[in-house]
């Protein structure tokens, strides 16, 4: 347990780190993009970005399963086990690189010279082809060592990895940007930066694991459900991705800019999230296979203070996000980022997808992926049809109102199916979480509604975030205080148990 507490205290210090990093470096190109070159050429930039958080669909579902086949062989030091299911996952990955390609110059070729943009053909051919290089070299080389990695609670090697990339690839955007205004020299710097990031695992991965042998025979049945994997894997991505493609083919580039900047703010929030979890959920997957009394106890703590931690952040920025972009796109003139609905409708729909999130990681762990591949197909369906037409009604909003209705149908199955079939007891153990946190929520709803503060400078903005988080933050712990006291009491223990050593 020393070694594994030592990870997982890694993970969370470089995920923090990472997080720091990204969020002071990802704001800033957005906002150079729109002033430089406007919001039309920003809508397209996103869209092509989306385009490729698509294509990574073609290893979705071998990665997770490959992730819930190691969890147990290497929790268990089972390393000639671990090596056969590396090797079919490299099998995998080398078909999957073939078929990235041929997919990628198809979309090239049709994206740059029969879709109508303000980037010329050949710039955006290119920015294509350089987008596409370092996930190529992935495929083909890397990938499987960055999830032995990752289920081995390495993951701060991987944040470490990151953080340089995303320090030295950003600056490096702003330089060319700043001297030379091309769009081509600003994605090849990512390009070579990302390679030599991804050179460097690689050799990491082969130095740290000497007992993992590709030659092994590879265990194809231990990833046999990577189809049912790629259809959750597909869902949510349909919920992550969708929106910035229906709205460049149903509204504009200028439409896709405004979703954007408010996803940008939402997605590093959840990505500052995440890395906080994938710190210790190594711990859980592999608890959950080899301990599952200890586990329940520790589930049971991790979704009262995941879900209790997400509602506060997400209340918060409800309160006071949206003067923070009126001030980020103050030098916009063509389109209009202040929307108070568009707002309300991000914050509902990330407290709905938080909600879900620790019951649907049992799935995971469990790896009961066909059984409840059905869900998601559901959730895909219901997703795709309301979006489609309540864009042609409400445009942007639109959008997130098909994501939320998916998202509901999504939590309450997966949340009965957890509980019910999997952990073995009451939904109502998920349920009063979520109902005393929402009850919070539209406490503070009806005190400081999305638009209080509105209109004020940066400066009055903090003031104003000084008087008012702390008693929401404290409201948030009380309510759930007196809701979930077995959590609060084994987070206790876990901490007198750490101090005692």
């Amino acid at each position: 347990m020393p070694a594994k507490d030592e990870r997982i205290k890694n993970n969370l210090i470089s995920s923090l780190v990472y997080q720091a990093v990204l969020i002071s470096v990802s704001f800033l190109l957005p906002k150079l993009y729109i002033e430089n070159f406007g919001s039309e050429i920003n809508g397209v930039l996103n869209t092509i970005k989306q385009i490729f958080t698509y294509l990574c669909l073609l290893e979705a579902g071998v990665g997770l399963a490959t992730t819930q086949a190691l969890y147990k062989r290497i929790g268990e030091k089972d390393y000639k086990n671990a090596s056969a299911v590396l090797s079919a996952t490299n099998s995998y990955y080398i078909k999957t690189g073939i078929v990235y390609t041929l997919i990628v110059l198809v979309i090239a070729f049709v994206y740059s010279f029969l879709i109508d943009t303000p980037i010329s053909s050949a710039v955006l051919f290119s920015l294509i082809i350089l987008n596409a290089l370092p996930s190529l070299f992935s495929y083909f080389v890397q990938a499987k060592y960055r999830i032995l990695m990752e289920v081995d609670g390495r993951k701060y090697v991987l944040n470490n990895a990151e953080t340089v990339l995303q320090l030295a690839s950003n600056i490096g955007k702003m330089l060319v940007l700043l001297l030379t205004e091309s769009l081509i020299l600003i994605q090849l710097v990512y390009c070579l930066i990302s390679l030599i990031q991804l050179t460097f695992l690689y050799f990491y991965a082969k130095k740290r694991y000497t007992w993992l042998n590709l030659k092994e025979k590879p265990d194809y049945t231990a990833i046999s459900q990577k189809n049912s994997v790629l259809v959750h894997q597909l869902s949510g991505m349909v919920f992550n991705n969708t929106d910035v493609l229906l709205i460049s083919f149903l509204c504009d580039f200028a439409s896709v800019s405004v979703y954007s900047i408010y996803n940008l703010f939402f997605y590093q929030v959840q990505n500052f999230i995440t890395s906080i979890i994938s710190s210790f959920t190594f711990a859980l997957g592999q608890m959950f296979n080899t301990d599952r009394a200890r586990f329940n106890k520790m589930f049971n703590m991790y979704e009262t203070f995941y879900i209790m931690g997400t509602f506060t952040i997400y209340t918060l920025m409800a309160v006071f996000l949206l003067p923070l972009i009126q001030i980020y796109t103050s030098k916009a003139t063509d389109a209009n980022y202040t929307s108070v609905p568009l707002l309300l409708l991000f914050v509902i729909m990330s407290l709905t997808a938080a909600a879900k999130l620790p019951v649907n990681g049992i799935i995971e762990y469990s790896g009961d992926f066909s059984k409840t591949r059905h869900h998601a197909i559901v959730e895909m369906i219901i997703n795709l049809s309301i979006s489609v037409v309540a864009i042609r009604f409400y445009g942007i909003c639109g959008a997130l109102a098909g994501t939320i209705a998916a998202l509901l149908y999504r939590g309450i199955v997966t949340i009965h199916y957890s509980n019910k079939n999997i952990l073995k007891r009451s939904i109502f153990c998920t349920y009063k979480i979520i109902i005393s946190n929402g009850a919070v929520f539209a406490v503070v709803m009806a005190i400081l509604f999305v638009n209080s503060f509105g209109g004020l400078s940066f400066m009055q903005l903090i003031l104003k975030g000084l008087t008012h988080a702390p008693w929401i933050v404290l409201l948030y712990l009380a309510v759930n205080f007196v809701v979930s006291k077995t959590a609060f009491t084994t987070a206790f223990e876990i901490y007198r148990e750490k101090k005692a050593k």
